[in-house]
């Protein structure tokens, strides 16, 4: 295997050398921020980002279907695995796809020319550059400027407010936010929650199901696959017990299709909710996809952590790609410094859901609103609910 550790004081600098070294097949494996130097390891001491890549790994490939299968499998035999899983979420290979795309733009935002940067007026190039703190890939930041200059007159360009102002609307305009995770509609709804470790996938299930029962008046009804973690499944359980919906417990995907098929004939939305898996975890990931297959579900929202930085997202987003997610949710907003990774996410086109601020059951929780979400991306400071 071609693997190997970079070290940089950010982590665009460490991705860049990625890019340089391994190209553009350059696959991230995990990233850690640490502090290196200084007399007696306390004076003088520096932030430092690693980054581990490589590029002999076997990512999903494309088979004549449209749908994405690991290297290792024939396009014989994968079909036939794709055809028996009925992934749900249709047109998966084209959500794959513009996943994907997403990360190439994530991992080699690159570096705006000088020219770029040279011809930007003051008023524009101050809140570019405002972008790119937030954590905006630079791609993306010139081309925010580069609509900017184009929708404002000059005499509007030289006013900072109103190329303030102009640039939320932008940001507005480009994340697109889903629908209410039950529509109109007479057919229950079953909804998957997914994702790595550690961004409160069980927690974020608990507020739906309160709020969908509580305010909106919906019968719910939970699942979960978690047998993992004891205490997540004895967590939810508790919420489940307050809340008064009902709650079952599977172990594998043929237990899970049934009790979905049965708690479908009772509620109006089943939430279904999986183990954390790390998205270094292929073998893991491969056994949730098939959970995921047998839940069939309408709606696989992937679970992304607002503090998180831009290459443990873009691994993220690689890795849970094949399991056919079709809407974001952002949690931990409360605790994170910076919010470009919204508008990085949002460029692929895939609908943000929900956005949690907190850890309160069920309040912290809310449907994502372009305008609320833009204004922290380009204001920066604390998100506030």
């Amino acid at each position: 295997m071609n693997m190997k550790t970079y070290q940089a004081p950010t982590v665009a600098q460490a991705l860049a050398e990625v890019k340089r070294e391994l190209g553009s097949e350059a696959v991230i494996l995990g990233t850690r921020s640490f502090r290196k130097g200084g007399l007696l390891r306390l004076i003088g001491r520096r932030n430092m980002w690693e980054v581990t890549a490589t590029t002999n790994l076997n990512v999903p490939r494309r088979i004549s279907d449209g749908t994405y299968v690991p290297t290792q499998a024939t396009p014989k035999s994968a079909a036939a695995s794709t055809e028996r899983s009925s992934q749900p979420a249709g047109g998966i290979g084209d959500q794959v796809a513009e996943i994907r795309q997403m990360v190439k733009s994530l991992l080699h935002g690159g570096k705006s020319s000088a020219k770029v940067q040279h011809e930007l007026p003051g008023s524009v190039r101050k809140i570019r550059d405002e972008l790119i703190g937030q954590d905006v890939t630079v791609k993306l930041a010139d081309e925010m400027a580069r609509q900017l200059c184009e929708r404002l007159g000059p005499d509007e360009l030289q006013d900072a407010r109103k190329v303030r102002q102009e640039m939320r609307t932008l940001v507005a305009g480009s994340i697109r936010v889903a629908e209410p995770a039950v529509a109109a509609t007479d057919e229950p709804r079953v909804i998957a929650l997914i994702g790595p470790t550690g961004v409160g996938k069980t927690t974020t299930i608990a507020k739906l199901a309160a709020n969908l029962k509580l305010r909106e008046r919906k019968r719910v009804a939970l699942v979960t696959i978690d047998s993992y973690r004891i205490a997540a499944v004895d967590q939810l359980r508790t919420y489940a017990d307050i809340i008064d919906v009902p709650l079952k417990v599977t172990l594998t995907p043929a237990e899970l299709h049934k009790a979905v098929g049965e708690l479908k004939s009772q509620a109006d939305v089943v939430l279904v909710d999986t183990a954390g898996r790390s998205q270094n975890d292929r073998l893991r990931l491969g056994q949730l996809r098939g959970f995921i297959a047998a839940a069939e579900a309408n709606e696989v929202h992937l679970t992304l952590s607002a503090t998180a930085s831009r290459g443990c997202t873009s691994s993220t987003l690689e890795r849970f790609a094949p399991l056919g997610p079709n809407r974001f949710v952002v949690t931990k907003l409360d605790e994170a410094a910076t919010f470009g990774m919204i508008l990085n996410i949002a460029s692929a086109g895939v609908a943000i859901s929900y956005a949690t601020t907190g850890q309160d059951v069920p309040d912290d929780i809310e449907r994502a609103d372009a305008h609320r979400l833009a204004d922290r991306i380009v204001g920066g400071g604390r998100y506030e609910s």
